[in-house]
């Protein structure tokens, strides 16, 4: 074994390792003095393998220290070593790791492969979550169907045989119902838009967000009679022409025999907003009439109507049934005061 002294002159915190791979940084002066190294053939083991030193910068032992090359064991253990003379300083940094570019291209194509089966998978539990969701609402909609037609069954004395049938989910719900017809335009236009009212009310209160529609129909024929919506305040909205139709039902009900006048026919057309009012009667019941009381008949017609469509104007003509012949025209004016006007 080779043991031999030998006196260098060396730096002192220069390049050399004091008793473990890496320190702390501290400023020092520079200075110079002379030490006396000892070379024992020190061996270096990493990880059981011998590690091979360059003989010009073997490992030596000063007053009972082992120095040993910081550059050799830096690299020994992947890190850059530098040294800058002119700020007397040694850099230590990490080698910045090997790519290998078919490892990179391998893993990439995994990862896609795995974010397309996470993807695949998240839509068919998206999908059963969306059945589930509406098989809840459907049956939560057949159990609110079942409770609708218990007390609507007969609701009014004068609608009988009333079914109801719902359809949807719980933001769209259709609402199906199935009158006797006769009865249906036997009742006034108010009494048809409350009873609807009450059935929306009813699955507005179990489907707070519900958008609601319906049709009513004729339970004979299944005919479409009418149909319904709601407001943005869950007000419900007869089909206009619909509930004319109703109005003049029920009009001709209330004045087919009215004063004396027999056989009056009236017709109504138009929209919620213009109304056009045909009244037929016998042209001597009408010239038998005074004027005051043609106006009082006309304004009890106009005042009806007016009831239902508050902002409405009504523009109306009085004909003779026994020859079509114009006896007189008249208008009223629903914003202002509703006052009938005989031209």
């Amino acid at each position: 074994m080779k043991k031999w002294n030998k006196t260098i002159s060396t730096l002192s915190a220069g390049v050399l390792l004091t008793g473990v791979l890496f320190t702390t940084s501290v400023d020092a002066s520079e200075a110079k003095k002379k030490i006396e190294a000892q070379y024992q053939n020190i061996k270096i083991v990493n990880n059981g393998l011998s590690v091979t030193a360059d003989p010009a910068t073997e490992p030596f032992i000063v007053n009972g220290t082992t120095y040993i090359p910081l550059r050799m064991m830096g690299e020994l253990y992947d890190k850059k070593v530098t040294w800058d003379g002119a700020t007397h300083t040694i850099s230590v940094t990490d080698n910045a790791p090997q790519i290998n570019q078919s490892v990179v291209t391998s893993l990439t194509a995994q990862l896609a492969e795995k974010n397309a089966k996470i993807a695949q998978l998240q839509a068919e539990l998206d999908k059963v979550k969306a059945e589930q969701s509406k098989k809840t609402y459907t049956d939560n909609l057949g159990d609110l169907e079942d409770k609708l037609n218990d007390d609507y069954y007969k609701y009014f004395k004068d609608l009988r045989d009333v079914d109801i049938t719902l359809s949807g989910d719980k933001r769209k719900v259709s609402v199906r119902i199935d009158v006797n017809s006769k009865d249906w335009n036997n009742l006034s236009s108010s009494k048809q838009t409350n009873f609807l009212q009450d059935i929306v009310d009813d699955i507005i209160y179990k489907f707070k967000e519900a958008d609601v529609t319906g049709t009513i129909k004729d339970a004979s024929n299944y005919k479409q009679i009418t149909t319904f919506s709601i407001d943005s305040k869950d007000k419900v909205k007869l089909s206009a022409s619909s509930s004319l139709s109703s109005l003049e039902k029920q009009l001709n009900k209330d004045y087919y025999d009215y004063s004396g006048i027999d056989d009056i026919e009236i017709t109504l057309k138009g929209d919620k907003d213009d109304i056009d009012l045909t009244i037929k009667l016998y042209s001597s019941d009408w010239k038998d009439l005074r004027d005051k009381d043609k106006v009082k008949f006309l304004q009890n017609i106009a005042d009806d109507i007016l009831y239902e469509y508050k902002d409405a104007s009504i523009n109306g003509v009085v004909k003779a049934d026994d020859g079509g012949n114009r006896l007189d025209t008249f208008y009223t004016e629903g914003k202002k005061n509703g006052k009938v006007v005989i031209d």
